[in-house]
């Protein structure tokens, strides 16, 4: 059986970039990673490949399996990198072990998670973010938060909306029940499949208490503004639910201070596929886009998994899913065109270096390469009578 060639074909979820996406995705990443650093953070690189056992520290147990994974010479099982938030953890408990806290981490990366054979999503994916570790109160989860609705806003993202959550009151929540049940409502949770989510409660019945299923049944209708955190409080049987909702109070009292609490609406059965989110989890939403472009939380137990016993909190933006719901695409930049023959070669090469030094765009190339007779520049015939009279001030040569 002869093999089927796919030398001219891309992989499956994978893109090529030319042309204005190439310089929208450019000015993006660049546009981020500049108010990253006004904010205090500072850029790190780690490598694309991981030992394998370096993300099942932080990837969800069944979701392993969607690593790319090969060996290295030695036999050794490594990982294209899934997520940046796991290897920023292993760097900040390992090379940046001695410095000084908080750390304020940000990073701009591809990544690569495979995907089951019914998904569409992407399969690389552009994430930057930041993650701001050494700091445990509602002021760092909030500072992350501001952040994130800075990014969308300063480029022009539209209709956004930040959904804010709390890992720990799902987990109290759902903490009585078997894990037989937990896991798929888990799950449920996750997909956001609020029907699969009501036939698996509706399935324990028999074996729950009244009090316990109507606080599991109501918990994702949680959703709305601030007035849901009285109603979880309603809802939640233990210390640790009622704890989850004084720290999301405590959080949007400082994000009003922040002057973002427009941009906020609660969703208190969210879930998010990384396990090691503890507390605070957010998604950034835009319009007409069904899967959110950032997300993140609070993870306190991530670095020790790494050795170092730190709080911490970040978020991740998926980029190609920032580019998709920015309105305002950038426009390519004008290039301009130099002849020359063999007698004003030196004249023209020297006009093209000045023009690219002003900041222009400038293609020089011998009359004979030219195709096709290029349209009148009345631009460069001004820019060369100027290149012109101040070569002359200089006192130079120009023919």
């Amino acid at each position: 059986m002869v093999r089927e060639s796919r030398d001219r074909e891309r992989p499956e979820g994978m893109s090529d970039f030319v042309g204005r996406d190439m310089v929208h995705r450019r000015q993006v990443r660049q546009k981020l990673l500049a108010l990253f650093t006004a904010w205090g953070y500072e850029q790190v690189e780690t490598p694309m490949l991981e030992y394998v056992d370096t993300f099942a520290n932080g990837v969800l147990g069944g979701e392993e399996e969607l690593l790319y994974r090969m060996f290295d010479p030695f036999g050794r099982t490594l990982a294209v990198r899934p997520e940046m938030t796991t290897p920023v953890a292993r760097l900040s408990a390992t090379v940046l072990a001695k410095d000084p806290l908080p750390l304020r981490l940000c990073y701009d990366a591809k990544t690569y998670r495979l995907q089951p054979t019914n998904n569409t999503d992407r399969v690389e994916v552009t994430q930057a973010g930041i993650e701001l570790i050494g700091q445990d109160s509602p002021d760092a989860d909030a500072e992350m938060i501001a952040l994130l609705i800075e990014s969308m806003r300063s480029l022009g993202v539209r209709d956004f909306a930040i959904a804010l959550g709390h890992m720990g009151l799902v987990r109290a929540l759902l903490a009585p029940l078997d894990a037989t049940f937990r896991e798929p409502l888990r799950d449920a949770l996750i997909d956001k499949d609020l029907v699969s989510y009501e036939r698996i409660v509706d399935q324990i019945k028999p074996f729950v208490p009244e009090s316990i299923l109507m606080s599991i049944l109501q918990l994702p209708r949680l959703r709305g503004d601030v007035s849901v955190i009285t109603m979880a409080r309603k809802l939640a049987f233990d210390d640790k639910a009622l704890l989850a909702c004084d720290e999301l109070l405590q959080l949007w009292n400082a994000l009003e201070d922040y002057g973002v609490a427009s941009s906020i609406h609660f969703d208190l059965g969210s879930y998010l596929h990384h396990d090691y989110y503890t507390g605070i989890v957010v998604e950034a939403y835009a319009e007409a886009l069904g899967h959110p472009i950032a997300f993140g939380g609070r993870y306190d137990h991530l670095l020790a998994r790494f050795g170092r016993e730190q709080k911490a909190t970040g978020f991740a933006i998926q980029v190609e899913r920032l580019m998709a719901a920015i309105k305002e695409k950038p426009s390519l930049e004008v290039i301009h065109t130099i002849n020359y023959n063999q007698a004003n070669r030196k004249e023209r090469l020297d006009f093209a270096k000045w023009l690219r030094t002003n900041g222009h765009c400038v293609v020089a190339m011998p009359q004979e390469n030219v195709q096709r007779q290029e349209a009148v520049d009345a631009w460069l015939d001004d820019q060369y009578a100027l290149y012109v009279s101040r070569e002359v001030e200089k006192g130079g040569d120009v023919c």
